[in-house]
């Protein structure tokens, strides 16, 4: 793929996500606000379901992502219309497996959930789950065909039409609005997917050898990815039985917030991975072939995500107080969190970089002793009385320790010596030591640290705003050498912007 494609479809992605997140924001501020910390820990619950069913086809699509680049390379159209088959066949095997153990589950007593939604709201709750797996699977194949845009689209329709049926519906429904219109987001979008995939990702499930070979290839990624769901979860896991549903919603906020920071990062990983993929084969699958290029999306995402991070910061107090105020117990906890979204980003890209250089077994154990233990520290600030805040605590120190393990492992399999991973861990953290403490000393140190009125607090906000972008900008130049900025400002030719830009940073080098 050619540079410039790739950053068009990078920046068209995240621009989509951010657009996404920007509606599910909105619909997860304005539901809170209605339904109060008790209602909407029940609608956060239903969540961590549907959340689980997304890993019901075991592996199959990791397996997918893995099987249908190199056949596309060999041009091999009967190997891969034979492997997305297969494919659809266990996703939708498995996924009504996992619908039937539920149902089972429930009958014997499913606790918080069933007695807040009965069976009527799980059934709703499993139609999301076949939908968007049935969805995945499709993004799966349109992904690897380079074909962003309709992946995108998805991604639209499900949080537009999901956040205004809810939003709608709220006021008179409740919670069940939300569960409502996340179905209609789901199931429409799904449709309008099959139109652009339907050449490439047959709607005709056939079993085959393939079925096996993509569990057994996908498995390790499967592992780490629900390892990692549950490293995610845990912490909301423990808060519900031992805290209670109430504790549960105001420790949303916490997800809510890390969810918009993770979609840049995340994003650009999406695309990525394909790409990698793409250019380790045609690279003879040598690790230098995609060293570059993972040197320069870590550098970016190291310098990037503290800043989002930092400003979120900065940002969280008075944006609970001001839309928020009965969630206002859970702003020290969704405070400490946001900086969670840095280690949770490289290890998300370290995870792909082991897959595509074939070193995806050191994903099983990286991910078991991570979720064990983060489990173990959040039961421990529970029982120590610590709270939301001290599971927050545990959980960011569970992010940071995780994410720096799995790229130190990444930069080894890509060559790295020793000292170079060494090298590469400081060049990748330092960033986030620099916010946390920037972004801690001007909300300490600044005037008004009680303000009067809700001016006084938009002012003290933009005050602080403006002194934390330059002076993080500053303390980090020294880890930008090499991320070539001015490349890819000449690379894609943003209007105003560019020239703009371009002045400033000056022409790349040929």
């Amino acid at each position: 793929m050619h540079p410039r494609k790739f950053i068009r479809d990078s920046i068209g992605f995240v621009f989509t996500q951010y657009v996404v997140r920007a509606a599910l924001m909105m619909r997860g501020l304005i539901a809170a606000r209605l339904l109060g910390p008790q209602a909407y820990g029940q609608w956060n619950a239903l969540q961590l379901l549907m959340d689980y069913g997304v890993f019901a086809p075991v592996g199959t699509q990791q397996g997918l992502d893995q099987a249908v680049p190199p056949r596309m390379v060999a041009n091999d159209s009967a190997g891969l219309r034979s492997v997305t088959r297969a494919g659809l066949f266990n996703i939708l095997t498995l996924s009504l497996l996992f619908i039937g153990g539920v149902y089972l589950w429930a009958g014997h007593g499913a606790g918080r959930i069933l007695n807040a939604w009965g069976y009527l709201g799980l059934s709703l709750a499993m139609g999301c789950i076949l939908l968007t797996n049935i969805g995945y699977y499709m993004l799966t194949i349109m992904r690897s065909h380079g074909d962003i845009s309709s992946v995108s689209r998805w991604y639209f329709i499900q949080a537009v039409i999901g956040s205004a049926v809810g939003l709608g519906g709220i006021w008179r429904f409740g919670p069940w609005a939300l569960l409502w219109g996340w179905f209609l987001g789901t199931l429409i979008a799904t449709i309008v997917a099959h139109f652009p995939s339907r050449h490439i990702a047959p709607l005709t499930p056939m079993p085959s050898a393939d079925s096996r070979r993509l569990i057994q290839v996908g498995l390790p990624m499967f592992v780490y990815t629900s390892s990692s769901l549950v490293m995610r979860s845990v912490d909301r896991l423990i808060v519900l039985p031992t805290l209670g549903t109430a504790s549960l919603g105001l420790y949303s906020l916490t997800v809510m917030a890390l969810t918009f920071l993770l979609y840049l990062p995340d994003s650009i990983t999406y695309v990525l991975y394909p790409q990698l993929l793409r250019r380790y084969s045609e690279g003879g699958a040598k690790p230098e072939a995609i060293h570059a290029t993972v040197d320069r999306v870590v550098k970016g995402m190291a310098i990037f995500v503290p800043l989002l991070c930092g400003i979120a910061y900065l940002f969280a107090r008075e944006a609970v107080s001001l839309l928020l105020p009965k969630f206002i117990p859970g702003v020290a906890a969704l405070r400490v969190l946001c900086f969670g979204a840095v280690g949770l980003a490289v290890s998300n890209l370290a995870s792909v970089v082991l897959m595509t250089v074939g070193r995806q077994m050191l994903l099983v154990p990286a991910a078991l002793i991570a979720t064990a233990v983060g489990a173990a520290l959040d039961i421990a600030a529970v029982r120590l009385g610590h709270g939301i805040t001290g599971v927050a605590w545990a959980t960011f120190f569970t992010y940071v320790v995780n994410g720096s393990i799995m790229l130190g492992m990444a930069f080894r399999g890509l060559g790295e010596s020793a000292r170079g991973v060494a090298a590469a861990l400081f060049r990748s953290f330092m960033p986030l030591v620099l916010s946390i403490l920037l972004a801690y000393a001007l909300d300490r140190y600044l005037p008004w640290s009680v303000p009067p009125n809700n001016l006084y607090r938009v002012l003290r906000l933009l005050l602080a705003t403006v002194l934390f972008i330059p002076l993080y900008a500053g303390a980090c130049v020294p880890f930008s050498q090499g991320l070539g900025l001015r490349q890819l400002v000449s690379e894609f030719n943003l209007p105003v912007l560019g020239p703009v830009l371009r002045r400033i940073l000056g022409s790349p080098k040929s």
